[in-house]
Protein backbone atom coordinates (compact mmCIF):
# COMPACT_ATOMS: atom_id res chain seq x y z
CA UNK A 1 0.00 0.00 0.00
CA UNK A 2 3.00 2.40 0.74
CA UNK A 3 4.60 1.64 -2.31
CA UNK A 4 1.28 2.19 -4.39
CA UNK A 5 0.87 5.94 -2.36
CA UNK A 6 4.35 6.44 -3.37
CA UNK A 7 4.25 5.70 -6.92
CA UNK A 8 1.25 8.01 -7.46
CA UNK A 9 2.77 11.18 -5.57
CA UNK A 10 5.23 11.02 -7.59
CA UNK A 11 3.29 10.34 -10.66
CA UNK A 12 0.65 13.65 -9.89
CA UNK A 13 4.53 15.73 -9.29
CA UNK A 14 5.85 14.39 -12.29
CA UNK A 15 2.88 15.17 -14.20
CA UNK A 16 2.39 18.93 -12.29
CA UNK A 17 6.34 20.00 -13.76
CA UNK A 18 5.22 18.60 -17.22
CA UNK A 19 2.23 20.88 -17.09
CA UNK A 20 4.06 23.46 -15.70
CA UNK A 21 6.77 23.10 -18.68
CA UNK A 22 4.63 23.01 -21.13
CA UNK A 23 2.26 26.52 -20.81
CA UNK A 24 3.27 28.94 -23.35
CA UNK A 25 4.65 32.47 -23.44
CA UNK A 26 1.24 33.90 -22.90
CA UNK A 27 -0.74 31.92 -20.49
CA UNK A 28 -0.57 33.46 -17.08
CA UNK A 29 -1.82 32.24 -13.61
CA UNK A 30 -2.84 34.60 -10.52
CA UNK A 31 -4.44 38.10 -10.04
CA UNK A 32 -8.21 36.75 -10.55
CA UNK A 33 -9.37 36.86 -7.42
CA UNK A 34 -12.16 39.04 -6.49
CA UNK A 35 -13.77 38.45 -10.09
CA UNK A 36 -17.03 40.13 -9.19
CA UNK A 37 -16.64 42.88 -11.44
CA UNK A 38 -14.26 44.22 -14.03
CA UNK A 39 -12.26 45.97 -10.94
CA UNK A 40 -8.91 43.81 -10.10
CA UNK A 41 -10.14 40.91 -13.07
CA UNK A 42 -6.38 40.22 -13.24
CA UNK A 43 -4.20 43.13 -11.93
CA UNK A 44 -0.92 41.85 -13.44
CA UNK A 45 -2.25 42.75 -16.89
CA UNK A 46 0.44 45.74 -18.47
CA UNK A 47 -1.77 48.92 -18.81
CA UNK A 48 -3.68 49.54 -22.01
CA UNK A 49 -4.57 45.81 -21.98
CA UNK A 50 -7.90 44.80 -22.74
CA UNK A 51 -9.07 42.56 -19.84
CA UNK A 52 -11.43 40.09 -21.21
CA UNK A 53 -13.14 38.07 -18.92
CA UNK A 54 -14.86 34.57 -19.95
CA UNK A 55 -17.25 32.70 -18.17
CA UNK A 56 -20.72 30.31 -18.46
CA UNK A 57 -22.00 31.56 -20.56
CA UNK A 58 -20.91 35.48 -21.32
CA UNK A 59 -18.25 37.40 -22.39
CA UNK A 60 -17.20 40.56 -20.58
CA UNK A 61 -14.64 43.09 -21.61
CA UNK A 62 -13.08 45.97 -19.43
CA UNK A 63 -13.81 48.08 -22.20
CA UNK A 64 -15.92 47.90 -25.50
CA UNK A 65 -13.93 50.07 -27.69
CA UNK A 66 -10.51 50.81 -28.40
CA UNK A 67 -8.36 52.97 -31.02
CA UNK A 68 -6.91 51.46 -34.35
CA UNK A 69 -3.54 50.23 -33.90
CA UNK A 70 -1.54 47.40 -31.86
CA UNK A 71 -4.17 46.20 -29.30
CA UNK A 72 -3.82 43.57 -26.49
CA UNK A 73 -6.40 41.65 -24.92
CA UNK A 74 -5.72 39.22 -22.03
CA UNK A 75 -8.50 36.56 -22.41
CA UNK A 76 -9.00 35.53 -18.28
CA UNK A 77 -10.84 32.61 -17.05
CA UNK A 78 -11.62 32.74 -13.85
CA UNK A 79 -12.24 30.05 -11.13
CA UNK A 80 -15.18 31.81 -9.43
CA UNK A 81 -17.81 30.67 -12.27
CA UNK A 82 -17.04 27.17 -11.63
CA UNK A 83 -20.67 25.40 -10.45
CA UNK A 84 -22.11 22.27 -9.31
CA UNK A 85 -22.58 19.72 -11.92
CA UNK A 86 -21.22 18.80 -15.42
CA UNK A 87 -22.42 21.68 -17.46
CA UNK A 88 -19.67 22.44 -19.51
CA UNK A 89 -17.43 25.28 -20.04
CA UNK A 90 -14.06 24.02 -18.57
CA UNK A 91 -12.00 25.59 -21.04
CA UNK A 92 -13.27 29.01 -23.45
CA UNK A 93 -10.73 30.18 -25.89
CA UNK A 94 -11.00 34.21 -27.28
CA UNK A 95 -11.20 35.04 -30.67
CA UNK A 96 -11.57 38.33 -32.17
CA UNK A 97 -13.37 38.30 -35.22
CA UNK A 98 -14.29 41.89 -38.03
CA UNK A 99 -17.80 42.12 -38.97
CA UNK A 100 -18.31 42.30 -42.63
CA UNK A 101 -20.65 44.20 -44.72
CA UNK A 102 -22.81 41.15 -45.40
CA UNK A 103 -22.92 40.39 -41.19
CA UNK A 104 -20.88 37.42 -41.05
CA UNK A 105 -17.55 37.62 -39.54
CA UNK A 106 -13.88 36.99 -39.80
CA UNK A 107 -11.71 35.66 -37.17
CA UNK A 108 -8.54 37.66 -37.00
CA UNK A 109 -6.81 36.05 -33.94
CA UNK A 110 -7.32 33.51 -31.11
CA UNK A 111 -6.18 32.08 -28.26
CA UNK A 112 -7.55 28.41 -27.51
CA UNK A 113 -7.49 26.37 -24.44
CA UNK A 114 -7.87 28.56 -21.73
CA UNK A 115 -8.63 26.53 -18.39
CA UNK A 116 -10.06 27.93 -15.24
CA UNK A 117 -7.83 29.88 -13.25
CA UNK A 118 -5.70 31.06 -16.14
CA UNK A 119 -5.54 33.84 -19.23
CA UNK A 120 -3.72 34.33 -22.12
CA UNK A 121 -3.00 37.22 -24.14
CA UNK A 122 -3.94 38.45 -27.67
CA UNK A 123 -2.05 40.90 -29.46
CA UNK A 124 -3.41 41.69 -32.45
CA UNK A 125 -3.08 44.95 -34.89
CA UNK A 126 -6.66 46.41 -35.34
CA UNK A 127 -7.97 48.88 -38.22
CA UNK A 128 -11.64 50.95 -37.72
CA UNK A 129 -14.47 49.24 -37.93
CA UNK A 130 -16.74 46.68 -35.83
CA UNK A 131 -15.88 43.53 -34.12
CA UNK A 132 -17.16 40.70 -31.79
CA UNK A 133 -14.82 39.13 -28.93
CA UNK A 134 -16.34 35.39 -29.09
CA UNK A 135 -15.70 31.93 -27.39
CA UNK A 136 -15.72 29.19 -30.59
CA UNK A 137 -15.66 26.29 -28.23
CA UNK A 138 -17.82 23.35 -28.72
CA UNK A 139 -18.25 20.62 -26.65
CA UNK A 140 -20.31 17.19 -25.73
CA UNK A 141 -21.11 17.36 -22.25
CA UNK A 142 -23.22 14.17 -21.35
CA UNK A 143 -23.95 13.53 -25.03
CA UNK A 144 -25.45 16.25 -26.10
CA UNK A 145 -23.31 19.33 -28.08
CA UNK A 146 -22.80 22.27 -26.43
CA UNK A 147 -21.60 25.41 -28.50
CA UNK A 148 -20.17 28.36 -26.24
CA UNK A 149 -20.97 30.91 -28.69
CA UNK A 150 -24.62 29.90 -29.32
CA UNK A 151 -24.87 30.12 -25.53
CA UNK A 152 -24.01 33.72 -25.82
CA UNK A 153 -20.21 34.04 -25.58
CA UNK A 154 -19.53 37.06 -27.40
CA UNK A 155 -19.81 40.38 -27.21
CA UNK A 156 -19.74 43.45 -29.62
CA UNK A 157 -16.08 45.63 -29.78
CA UNK A 158 -15.78 48.75 -31.62
CA UNK A 159 -11.98 50.06 -33.06
CA UNK A 160 -12.24 53.88 -34.20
Amino acid sequence: MRTWLLFTSLAAIALMVLFTACGDDNDHMGGMNGMNGMSGMDASAPPGTIVVQLTNWAVEASQSSAQAGSITFRAVHPMSHMRAGNEGGKIHDLAVARKNADGSYDVLGQVKDIRMGRSKDLKLTLSPGEYELQCNVVEEVKGKMISHYIEGMRTAFTVS
